[in-house]
């Protein structure tokens, strides 16, 4: 079935039609929910000594905590990684 588009407006022999601009939209709305949905969610958690001895697993390991006084000791892509990292280091007495 053909749709007949309706000219909008005439920009000097150009012709500016309603169903090109739907479907122009259309293939740009597909685009952004395509590109949303092919990047990857990280979560990755960073365990971190602070300088009294305590550690602590911290959410984003790309976000660093404000301030002196901490290190981070090991990076994990999740928390069950994170947590056996922070029980490795109590073990080792990096960490209390």
């Amino acid at each position: 079935m053909f749709v007949q588009a309706h000219t909008i407006g005439k920009f000097r022999g150009m012709h500016n039609r309603e169903q090109t601009m739907k479907h122009f939209a259309f293939v740009i709305g597909a685009l952004a929910v395509g590109l949303a949905a092919a990047t990857p969610a990280r979560a990755d958690y960073a365990v971190v000594r602070w300088s009294d001895g305590y550690c602590h697993i911290w959410w984003g390991a790309s976000a660093t905590p404000w301030g002196d006084g901490w290190t981070k000791i090991a990076i994990a892509p999740d928390w069950s990684t994170a947590t056996a990292a922070l029980d490795a280091a109590i073990q080792n007495n990096t960490c209390r």
